[in-house]
């Protein structure tokens, strides 16, 4: 079953008021740039430093995160050698489905991807988010059929985006 979005706005806010530092990129990161699209998770890519990390593991906790896809009665919590490293970590909370990245496309990290991010503002709490061009670069160079089908329509809400701007 879907997450509602109201969960997923939950979830996003609570990570943003536990202090981690992140940006949120994929369906949810152009959603909040006014594309029209269905997004069922939230994906962030996380600052992979010991402290934030820590502070991650914290809040992955306060959420009752647990890797998707275990058998049911094995939940198998994230460990924090993963979240060191580039890997995804594909994760269900309490509030639901939360995509921990260490790197996107092409070895992308946090710093890397902080300059083509914009700063939102989400109950008090500023996100970084990045930026609507730069999720469409990345979508044009895909080759999974998922980002091709929202591709148009992320090239539409781009096109408004600046003609507004």
């Amino acid at each position: 079953m879907p997450s509602q979005p109201s969960e997923l706005t939950s979830l996003l806010t609570r990570l943003a008021a536990s202090g981690v530092e992140f940006v949120l990129v994929g369906g949810l990161a152009a959603v909040a740039q006014g594309a029209p699209i269905t997004t069922f998770d939230v994906d962030v890519v996380h600052a992979r430093t010991p402290e934030n990390v820590d502070a991650l593991l914290a809040f992955l906790e306060s959420v009752g995160a647990r890797h998707r896809g275990r058998p049911g009665g094995d939940p198998l919590p994230p460990s924090r050698e993963a979240l060191l490293g580039p890997g995804h970590s594909l994760l269900m909370t309490d509030l639901g489905p939360l995509d921990v990245l260490g790197a996107i496309e092409h070895g992308l990290a946090f710093d890397d991807l902080l300059s083509d991010s914009i700063e939102i503002q989400l109950e008090g709490a500023a996100i970084h988010v990045l930026n609507l061009a730069t999720i469409v670069k990345h979508k044009r160079a895909s080759t999974h059929p998922k980002d091709q089908q929202a591709l148009p329509v992320l090239e539409e809400a781009l096109r408004q985006l600046n003609d507004d701007g």
